[in-house]
């Protein structure tokens, strides 16, 4: 295998990013759904994890976003 290009390079990572982008919408979207039994109120440990997926998601989202064109 050969060394990339620097072009290569930043397509190839710019690639992956938005593959992370899209992953990171699409886990947000899960946790906005509906769960069973439906009206069901989440545990407290599970709003927490909820909660600091979401932030996590939040954060992760933005940095990206910082370097994608």
């Amino acid at each position: 295998m050969t060394l990339p290009t620097p072009d290569e390079m930043l397509a190839h990572a710019e690639t992956d990013l938005d593959r992370a982008a899209r992953a990171l919408t699409d886990a947000a979207d899960w946790l906005r759904s509906d769960w069973t039994p439906v009206g069901s109120p989440l545990t407290a440990e599970q709003a927490r994890r909820r909660t600091a997926m979401r932030a996590a998601i939040t954060a992760a989202s933005a940095a990206i976003s910082q370097v994608l064109p």
